[in-house]
């Protein structure tokens, strides 16, 4: 071999790797010797396993973690080769073959620390992927598939991950500054883009509230209702996550704006809401929707007192499982949570629940009673919450988001990702528009056809089809009272065969053309009750009353 003449230093390397691998082996570079104008004059490469580990890495008294496993043992294995001035080619001068250890098998080859690679091409695919929100295990899983097995990936799985954290580490040593950054970019493709961030004394970004453009457009129009909640491990530094969320018209979720906070305390969710508003030029909601987080009731109390504020009826709930040790007793207050009873009889069955199941003492009880203004429906009933009485929205919401966070996100990357997942619900909403636009709902399914119809045309699918529902239950119902007054028509509704269900009052004013019921099922839910359609076709009436259409249609 001594001898062999090469055109380049990379031909001769290129061939000794071949070499190796052939053989079984992992090489790395060793000697590089220049002239006096820096040009490379001989070129040296070695086993692996050459030399040995400095022992000040073996004998340390102070180590924690348990040593590597030992690679140097003194193979003295070696290819040299030297430029020769006279023919201008590289000459082998040194070539070692004998090893001191056993060479790996055929099946073994692709671990060869100098044979492993992962190529520019899926390093930009890996990148790519990243970016849409698919974990590091995902996309090697894909490349073991793309390749055919994971012998013929050409780099472990640990390589993977190690060339994507190479790639962003330098990003992320000025994470908050990246972060500031990709915000502020953001204002050149939208300018209604919005975002308001704090800093410590020390400069580290503490609090950040962002919402673009579409979210700002959809609190405009359906801001009448706001849920909000925090979820955790979406992020490197641990910063909850927190989403500001309501319901469009078709009864799906939309976003209105996201903030990353220090911690859950009442002064922290207070800027929350203060940047909030702020983006939201101060317009607040009718009603807003948390789990009863005591921070979030304090900051509510002192930037929204006149926002009808309601508590998740999922948490309360199962506060009373940990706190009233009473089969049945859960039961019973979810009938007092979700029915609407007149005060009084709320509280004759509140006393009733505490007697039967001896909860008269129970401190936690009597607290909640204290606070039943905020999850009775006896006392929301006429508030809407986008159809809700649980935090049900953003619970989901923060589901769909882990799709494409995790906790080992840079605080740039989460906002990338968020971003993804933001654009991803709107693509859904955008198809529900075009499917409305492309298909309407079969009609004539009840007896109401004309009503039917006329709602058809207003509604959004997905609304119309629990407005049809409701003019369909209204099969059961009949007048059984009317009192014809001066300019108005009073019903009073009663289901057929049902003694127990309470009977309702339908005003129809016939001047203004305006329809209410005394169950306020419009109020709260955004459409008309079955106890209108009943008073409709007992009044034969054609037209819609144009106070039953929400503006949110």
């Amino acid at each position: 071999m001594v001898g062999v003449e090469f055109k380049s230093v990379e031909e001769a390397e290129s061939f000794y790797h071949i070499y190796s691998k052939i053989i079984g082996f992992s090489v790395r570079k060793n000697q590089c010797r220049k002239n006096q104008a820096g040009i490379v004059t001989t070129r040296s490469w070695c086993c692996s396993n050459e030399g040995f580990r400095r022992t000040k890495y073996i004998k340390n008294p102070n180590r924690v973690r348990e040593p590597r496993r030992e690679i140097r043992i003194g193979c003295r294995v070696m290819f040299r080769v030297c430029y020769s001035k006279i023919t201008k080619l590289w000459v082998v001068k040194e070539f070692r073959a004998n090893h001191n250890h056993c060479m790996v098998t055929d099946m073994q080859k692709h671990f060869l620390r100098s044979h492993r690679k992962i190529s520019a091409a899926e390093l930009e695919q890996a990148n790519l992927l990243k970016k849409v929100g698919m974990k590091t295990s995902e996309i090697w899983n894909l490349f073991v598939h793309q390749n055919g097995g994971w012998d013929k990936v050409g780099c472990t799985k640990k390589d993977l991950y190690n060339s994507l954290a190479a790639g962003r580490r330098e990003v992320d040593n000025l994470d908050a500054n990246t972060t500031l950054t990709f915000l502020q970019s953001k204002l050149d493709i939208d300018p209604e883009f919005f975002y308001a961030y704090m800093v410590d004394e020390e400069s580290r970004l503490t609090h950040l509230f962002w919402a673009d453009g579409a979210s700002r457009f959809d609190y405009e129009l359906f801001g009448d209702s706001l849920a909000f909640d925090s979820t955790y491990k979406t992020n490197r530094c641990q910063m909850p996550l927190v989403v500001l969320v309501g319901s469009n018209n078709h009864g799906m979720t939309c976003v209105f704006g996201f903030a990353l906070i220090q911690n859950e305390t009442a002064e922290t969710y207070t800027w929350v809401l203060q940047k909030f508003l702020e983006c939201m030029k101060d317009k607040l909601s009718e009603t807003i929707l948390t789990d009863g987080c005591r921070s979030m009731n304090k900051a509510i109390e002192d930037l929204m007192p006149s926002v009808v504020h309601r508590t998740c009826s999922w948490h309360i709930l199962n506060n009373a499982i940990k706190h009233v040790h009473k089969e049945g007793f859960v039961g019973e207050l979810r009938n007092l949570i979700k029915r609407y009873y007149s005060v009084d009889e709320f509280d004759l069955r509140w006393n009733k629940m505490l007697l039967d199941y001896n909860a008269e003492n129970n401190e936690w009880a009597k607290s909640l009673y204290s606070s039943r203004h905020q999850w009775a429906d006896t006392h929301l009933r006429g508030s809407y919450f986008g159809g809700s009485t649980a935090t049900n929205r953003c619970e989901s919401m923060n589901a769909f988001l882990k799709r494409f966070l995790d906790e080992k996100l840079p605080l740039w990357r989460a906002l990338q990702h968020c971003d993804h997942g933001l654009a991803a619900l709107r693509y859904g909403e955008l198809g529900k528009h075009a499917a409305d636009k492309l298909s309407t709902p079969v009609l004539k399914r009840t007896s109401m056809s004309e009503i039917e119809e006329q709602f058809a045309s207003i509604y959004t699918r997905n609304m119309f089809l629990e407005v049809r529902n409701q003019i369909t239950r209204s099969e059961k119902y009949n007048v059984v009272r009317h009192h014809k007054l001066k300019a108005s028509d009073i019903c009073t509704i009663e289901k057929y065969l049902s003694k127990d269900h309470p009977k309702r009052k339908v005003t129809f004013k016939r001047i203004e053309k305006e329809m209410s019921c005394d169950c306020y099922w419009l109020e709260t839910k955004g459409i008309p009750c079955r106890h209108v359609f009943a008073a409709m076709k007992h009044l034969h009436l054609s037209d819609i009353p144009r106070n039953i259409i929400k503006n949110r249609c």
